[in-house]
């Protein structure tokens, strides 16, 4: 089974695929699918008007089918991550650029111990979708959510952190919005600071305390290295705070809040795509050295490459399932999925085929290492003394013209399998 690396997408980018494009996708990337993505389809059922007619229900069923059954994971919320962070539970530092995902279901038999990570609501939810089912539920939340986005007044804030933080000069550019922010975090304060960041994000108020107490007994370390994911958070909107009252953002509009949230999840990927304007603009400067960003039109062109190539197998071949034939990508450069396999899973090659540790890019080999040092808690959750740790997907047999089992396996009506296979990260 292909794993590749880990991907995060937003909706512009995965709306403009074909089924094909998505079956490669999904085949070659372990996507990240994070809260934010949902809170985007969701809204999408309170639209009254879609472009070519389609109904909402249809628009959002479309988008169902297109994500990624095979290799997903859903990523914790990242207020939720932020209260985590404040009380022990969530390191971001152990993160590397994976998938922050919810723990398990711990199974014992017999001498043997392992986690089972079974489907997520949101998982569920899009199992749903495709078939255009959508709960009354959901469709409240779709409504809740439109009316509070509606509701955002980017004025106010601008005003709350020229009022708290202070009257800042105007940036000359985004390098320079993002290099004022990381001043005005260094620079002010640190529990002031600390306190500001908790109120703005909308943190709960019994979080501020122990927050308070928990960087005190650290000796007062700076936020930075105390709270890292905190600090990375709130740099994300101090510097989108700092540009609004510029030109530099043009067509600043309330959907703006939703491509910000994304830049959230961006310390959980090695790879974020996206159409959007605003990310094309602003993601790269919150990315690390060793991240990637990739034009969502340019991953789409990349992977109909792969759609073009695999469908001139023989048909017997294509009959045999996609992992048959693709259980890594082409081993030839001119292909961006190739190039990002050897940049982020460099030892999938055998041989002399193989990437020295040597020639990989000195900040992704700097990352490799300390996540190869790492050792997890010692606590009863610990996967290092596990000696199984199962994912249960329902993958569908068959996305665009690619059958994802083998044809002879799929019982005739058949629709989707339930999958269990041990996770192996690259």
């Amino acid at each position: 089974m292909a794993q590749g690396p880990h991907l995060i997408f937003d909706k512009s980018s995965l709306q403009i695929l074909t089924d094909d494009q998505a079956a490669m996708l999904d085949n070659f990337y372990t996507s990240n699918i994070v809260p934010v993505f949902f809170v985007e389809c969701l809204a999408d059922l309170e639209k009254t008007m879609v472009r070519m007619k389609s109904t909402p229900e249809q628009l959002v069923g479309a988008l169902a089918v297109k994500t990624p059954d095979m290799q997903p994971s859903s990523n914790v919320f990242h207020l939720e991550l932020i209260q985590g962070e404040i009380l022990g539970k969530f390191d971001l530092r152990t993160i590397f650029h994976r998938p922050c995902i919810r723990g398990g279901e711990k199974v014992e038999l017999g001498e043997s111990k392992g986690i089972v990570f079974r489907r997520t609501e949101e998982e569920e939810a899009l199992r749903r979708w495709k078939r255009k089912e959508f709960l009354g539920v959901e469709r409240e939340i779709a409504k809740v959510w439109r009316q509070t986005i509606s509701q955002i007044d980017f004025d106010d804030m601008v005003r709350i952190v020229r009022d708290r933080i202070g009257p800042w000069r105007k940036p000359a550019s985004l390098e320079d919005a993002r290099s004022l922010t990381d001043t005005i975090i260094d620079n002010l304060d640190q529990v002031w600071l600390l306190r500001f960041g908790l109120e703005f994000l909308r943190l709960p108020i019994d979080a501020v305390e122990p927050a308070v107490q928990g960087w005190i007994m650290t000796r007062r370390l700076r936020l930075r290295q105390h709270l890292p994911y905190f600090t990375f958070v709130l740099s994300i909107n101090i510097f989108f705070c700092l540009v609004l009252p510029t030109q530099l953002l043009s067509g600043v509009k309330q959907s703006h809040q939703i491509d910000l949230a994304y830049l959230c999840y961006l310390p959980f990927c090695s790879v974020f795509t996206s159409r959007d304007k605003f990310h094309v603009q602003v993601a790269k400067l919150f990315l690390a050295p060793s991240q990637t960003f990739v034009h969502g039109d340019e991953l789409q062109n990349d992977l109909q490459k792969l759609v073009d190539r695999y469908a001139k197998l023989p048909q017997e071949v294509l009959d045999g399932g996609i992992f048959s034939f693709a259980g890594h990508p082409p081993d030839d450069e001119a292909f961006l999925t190739t190039r990002l396999w050897n940049k982020y899973c460099p030892f999938w090659k055998s041989g002399e085929a193989g990437i020295l540790a040597s020639q990989l890019d000195p900040e992704l080999r700097k990352m490799l290492q300390a996540k190869e040092e790492a050792r997890p808690d010692r606590h009863e959750s610990s996967f290092e003394n596990l000696d199984q740790v199962t994912f249960t997907r329902n993958v569908a047999v068959k996305k665009g013209i690619f059958y994802r089992f083998p044809k002879n396996s799929i019982a005739e009506g058949e629709q989707e399998k339930e999958m269990r296979f041990e996770y192996r990260d690259c």
